[in-house]
């Protein structure tokens, strides 16, 4: 079994911000603020927190490895003229940037500030991204949007891993959905899922520890059933309706935000829509009022509304997370660069 460490929130939200600090000052010509760095790090602590650590720590330390940043001392964000160009339209309603070299947590934290001005200035704020890493928990980004009165909505697009409704082969990626809204006396309702029956954090969690997957779940890859997580060659969609809300992010993340590499190319990452909608600008100026609504007679009807994230709108202070010892240490030794590799480190010790 693998050491565990405690580690109080505040602080690992802390060493986080540190390790993301760079890749936000590197990236702030495609309009990343260093406030970004702060917020993405929240978010992976609460991902820890709501018992999602397969998009916490563990899949930032991954998403750093993919980007090949030199143990954190270099982002990594010297490109082409046209790659270094493509940064967000300040004030614009639509706008997107390549986030090729930038963690996935900090393009989803820029994306959605960005957005929520869209949405203050115009009505709407829509932010396309291309070439991101892995994001997390979508629903963070999605509930801190309601959480300042916005509707919004969050989808990924990702790489191949899901057979569509009655294939047997991967067409498109886990392509996860969530989305937002205000709701009286209540947390914001929010709901965030993935379009197929497994995401691939738990597929990854399950070839780690050898557990079978569920039946049903995935094809081998001659096509035919598996309960072996080495085995699996594409995950099965949620039904038919998910295999076409799966089909619809990949419309909208791969080919409308241009997300998706063209066929032969190399993926270098995946894309992303944040979108934040100002209700009273649509003629919803009385959304919380009828989400809470909607959500009492969903319930009344039997249906299950869902409230994974309620628990953070709790006002008790949070707990220490519990951490594996490798993962822990490894972001130790990267805010540890990062701040050996800081100028203003420098200019102080001198």
């Amino acid at each position: 079994m693998n050491a565990m460490v405690e580690v109080p929130a505040d602080r690992l939200r802390q060493q986080i911000a540190a390790v993301l600090a760079p890749y936000a000052e590197a990236g702030a010509a495609r309009g990343i603020a260093a406030e970004d760095a702060d917020r993405a790090a929240l978010w992976l602590v609460q991902a820890e927190q709501l018992g999602l650590g397969g998009f916490g720590l563990d899949m930032l330390l991954r998403d750093l490895t993919r980007l090949d940043s030199g143990g954190g001392l270099e982002p990594g964000l010297e490109e082409p003229a046209e790659r270094s160009a493509a940064g967000v339209e300040p004030g614009a309603a639509v706008t997107s940037f390549d986030a090729a070299g930038v963690p996935g947590p900090l393009a989803l934290a820029a994306a959605a500030r960005i957005s929520a001005g869209g949405a203050s200035t115009h009505g709407i704020g829509l932010v396309g991204i291309s070439g991101v890493g892995a994001l997390g928990v979508l629903g963070l980004a999605a509930r801190a949007l309601a959480e300042e009165g916005n509707f919004a909505l969050v989808s990924a697009q990702a790489p191949a891993m899901v057979a569509p409704w009655g294939g047997r082969e991967p067409a498109i990626g886990t392509n996860p959905l969530a989305f937002g809204a205000p709701r009286d006396a209540a947390p914001p309702l929010v709901a965030d899922f993935a379009t197929s029956q497994l995401t691939l954090a738990e597929l990854r969690l399950r070839r780690e520890t050898g557990e079978a997957l569920p039946a049903g779940t995935a094809l081998d890859a001659a096509g035919a059933p598996t309960t072996d997580p080495a085995a699996a060659a594409a995950l099965l969609p949620e039904g038919r309706l998910g295999s076409l809300a799966g089909l619809l992010v990949e419309v909208l993340a791969g080919a409308a935000v241009g997300g998706r590499t063209p066929r032969g190319d190399a993926a270098a990452g995946r894309g992303a829509v944040v979108l934040a909608l100002d209700p009273m600008r649509a003629g919803g100026g009385r959304i919380a009022e009828t989400v809470a609504e909607i959500a009492s007679d969903w319930r009344a009807a039997g249906g299950h509304v869902p409230g994974r994230f309620d628990a953070l709108s709790t006002p008790e202070a949070p707990p220490a997370i519990s951490v594996e010892r490798g993962r822990y240490s490894a972001l130790v030794n990267l805010g540890a660069a990062s701040a050996a590799s800081s100028p203003t480190q420098h200019e102080e010790e001198a």
